[in-house]
């Protein structure tokens, strides 16, 4: 519940300080990375039935990889994303779109 609930609390946050700043030029959005590889989710990965059920839920089929994270941060720190603000973007191989 915790660990839910937190998730929950930074989507709010970053909506609403994305409306707050705005009118200061600051845009504000997040990045929620799927199933990645952390210290926190490594005795998961050691579990074979796990990951093969896991890779079951994730249309692409694979775990993300720190670098599949590059691509939506340097989108949101470019000039390409100035009209994007108070979004959160999913890296998570289709994994949301699935559900």
């Amino acid at each position: 519940m915790p660990y839910g609930s937190s998730k929950s609390g930074l989507l709010g946050m970053t909506r609403a300080l994305a409306a707050e700043w705005a009118p200061l030029g600051i845009r504000v959005n997040a990045i929620a990375p799927g199933y990645f590889r952390t210290a926190m989710t490594e005795t998961f990965y050691g579990d074979p039935e796990w990951e093969r059920r896991m890779l079951e839920k994730i249309p692409q089929r694979r775990f993300g990889r720190m670098d599949d994270l590059a691509g939506a941060a340097l989108f949101l720190a470019s000039d390409a994303s100035s009209y994007v603000t108070g979004h959160c973007i999913p890296v998570d191989g289709g994994y949301l779109a699935s559900i």
